[in-house]
């Protein structure tokens, strides 16, 4: 659960690494498709399943973000959280 909290913490960070010409393209194609699965209607597991189906949608999102923010350079990260301290 305490990767899913930081991943919840870091979403405004990954918004703004998206607007970033440092951020690989690789790093920004992993945070839209996390936020695509999150929005769009197909799922691997229906949301209907009883709870398999919200667990999917975590695991996946789960697992997109951490690779995005593994390929994230540090330096945008830390730009990043200036930026949201002097918003």
């Amino acid at each position: 659960m305490n990767k899913l909290n930081k991943i919840r913490t870091a979403i405004p960070t990954f918004f703004r690494a998206l607007k970033s010409k440092d951020t690989p393209k690789g790093a920004k194609i992993a945070v839209i498709l996390a936020i695509l699965y999150a929005i769009l209607p197909a799922d691997v597991i229906n949301d209907l399943v009883p709870f398999l189906g919200w667990f999917d949608d975590a695991i996946v999102m789960a697992v997109l973000f951490t690779m995005a923010n593994k390929m994230i350079p540090e330096y945008v990260k830390e730009e990043n959280k200036v930026e949201q301290l002097n918003d």
